[in-house]
């Protein structure tokens, strides 16, 4: 149990922490990218409003306006910028026919490749390879501007690599300090559990031979005063206390993985039709029955193990059943047994893990009722977890069903 809290403590840590760290990075990066477009956008902009830089402006001949202020002046942007900015510009008519072009401002791009851009650049504004462009719509037909980003997506892509390398390095550290951590920040609760697993069975232990005194001395005062409801309902007792205690050691040894147990080839079916035949009786007291459905399936396991927690289900079913059926069913699922026990009971829809906790009941007024201990469903998932299986617990808000999974 330390082992799986201990994993799942890492695991939990680090994914809290990688989330954030992750959070963090994309957010930065993201960050960049998009000041890297909005700067490129504003450039765009301002390229388009700025008529000193429209060689069709008067006629394709310097302006005189070239002087007047400018869009860049009055956006705070550094004047060299329109200068330093690589661009070209592409006029087309309605028709989609190119009728003015400018490749002053740049030496990459020829002539030859404008169908490529232009057929690229069907929205309004977006990338085509390393150039940002926008469209604007004209009396007479649309204007392409496209800025060269090249040094700006470089510089981009860069910061987001390195960003990815430092962040799974820094990941991988932190794993580290958590793995080894982990043990030292887990301390106190491992021993507490192991106090507790040493005081459940030191006191089982310590409690075999008064149980054993008190059975030994009820049957000698039955021998003697003859069989009375009083005496019965000590031996009743006793049996119960014993039987607890010796769930509660086999439950503490299943978690500590000291319970050893030997697995061999047995039939899955013989063995639930053989113990289901044992509770056909107590079923019939209580005015229910068992019906089975079952494929023959072998699996590899402890059968004693196997047939004590198909006993256990099946006295759990008639404790507590709602119904007078109780369907037990068994087939195999890919390389898996799975065992069925469906009944009627009160409970709502979804899954139920909390009744395989110790000492868990759905209803404590049933419990002199039933004379349960609310251990029997733990100890049928100790089993079938020690064995690679699992056991849930599901109700579709009318019926719960049980069902254990044991690998073949």
């Amino acid at each position: 149990m330390i082992k799986k809290l201990r994993k799942r403590f890492i695991l939990i840590s680090f994914g809290i922490v990688a989330a954030v760290i992750l959070a963090v990075v994309v957010g930065i990066d993201l960050a960049n990218y998009l000041d890297m477009k909005s700067d490129a956008d504003e450039i765009l902009s301002l390229l388009e409003k700025d008529a000193s830089f429209d060689p069709f402006f008067s006629g394709g001949a310097p302006s005189e306006e070239r002087n007047a202020p400018s869009p860049f002046d009055k956006k705070g942007v550094p004047g060299e910028a329109r200068f330093s900015a690589r661009y070209f510009i592409v006029r087309t008519d309605g028709n989609g026919t190119v009728t003015h072009t400018d490749f002053s401002r740049i030496a990459t791009v020829e002539e030859s490749e404008l169908s490529t851009y232009l057929s690229k650049a069907k929205k309004k504004q977006g990338f085509v390879g390393n150039f940002r462009y926008k469209k604007e719509k004209t009396a007479d037909g649309f204007t392409y501007v496209f800025l060269d980003c090249e040094k700006e997506i470089v510089s981009t892509r860069t910061f987001i690599i390195s960003s990815a390398i430092f962040t799974f390095a820094g990941l991988i550290v932190i794993a580290g300090l958590i793995l080894l951590l982990s043990k030292k920040a887990l301390a106190p609760v491992e021993e507490s559990y192991e106090k507790q697993k040493r005081f459940i069975t030191d006191a089982s232990h310590e409690l075999k031979t008064p149980l054993t005194v008190i059975s030994a001395n009820a049957e000698l005062l039955e021998l003697e005063t003859g069989e009375n409801e009083w005496i019965d309902s000590i031996k009743n007792q006793v049996q119960k206390l014993s039987k607890l205690t010796k769930e509660l050691v086999f439950l503490s040894r299943m978690d500590e993985g000291s319970a050893s147990f030997e697995k061999e080839s047995f039939s899955l079916k013989t063995a639930l039709e053989e113990v289901a035949e044992g509770f056909e009786e107590a079923a019939l007291v209580k005015g229910k029955k068992i019906e089975i459905a079952s494929s023959d399936v072998s699996v590899c396991a402890n059968e004693e193990m196997i047939r004590r927690v198909i006993g256990l289900i099946l006295d759990n079913a008639i404790k507590y059943a709602e119904s007078e059926t109780i369907s037990v069913s068994l087939r195999k699922e890919g390389n898996r047994a799975v065992l069925k026990q469906s009944n009627a009971a009160s409970l709502s829809k979804g899954e139920h893990p909390e009744l395989f906790e110790r000492f868990y009941r759905p209803d404590a007024s049933r419990t002199s009722a039933t004379g349960g201990h609310g251990i029997g469903l733990s100890v049928v998932r100790s089993v079938a977890e020690a064995h690679g299986g699992s056991a849930s617990a599901v109700s579709d808000g009318e019926k719960i069903t049980f069902e254990i999974k044991l690998p073949l």
